[in-house]
């Protein structure tokens, strides 16, 4: 299955169990129109939510649950696993905190054309750069990049 496949059947489960998420990372990066490589399904979710999460994600694979992550600059992160075809996908599910409520509240429906159509919810691209701006590493800068050429 491809990264896109995966995020397709998780959003799916997600959506038909009625639980919010706000896709982030370098999988919005490409829904906002600046493909790039990416190993991982990045999504900002309530921390109310993380169980439930975790139990329905768990039939499509992702059962290697790592212990729950905090950074320096505050964010907590749970992260889980599933072993396919050889490789490790990781699901990072971003806790949002007071930090992230406005990246939290700027999420909108995007129809996804490489899903089928199927609409996603996504952090709007000004709160993406501003999550990228944050995190500061060389991608990063390069993401940002591309998101404010996308945007001319």
């Amino acid at each position: 299955m491809t990264l896109l496949e995966q995020l397709d059947s998780i959003v799916g489960a997600l959506d038909a169990a009625g639980i919010e998420y706000g896709l982030v990372g370098g999988l919005a990066v490409a829904v906002w129109g600046a493909p790039r490589a990416t190993q991982d399904i990045d999504l900002l979710v309530r921390p109310e939510t993380v169980d439930a999460i975790m139990t329905t994600v768990e039939p499509l694979g992702f059962r290697l649950r790592a212990l729950p992550m905090r950074f320096k600059d505050g964010m907590q992160l749970q992260r889980v696993s599933k072993i396919d075809g050889g490789a490790l996908l990781t699901l990072d599910l971003i806790i949002v905190d007071d930090n992230l409520e406005s990246v939290w509240a700027s999420r909108q429906p995007l129809e996804v054309s490489d899903l089928g159509g199927r609409s996603i919810w996504v952090i709007s691209r000004a709160a993406l750069i501003q999550m990228k701006a944050a995190a500061g590493r060389p991608q990063d800068a390069l993401d940002i990049q591309n998101l404010e050429e996308q945007d001319r």
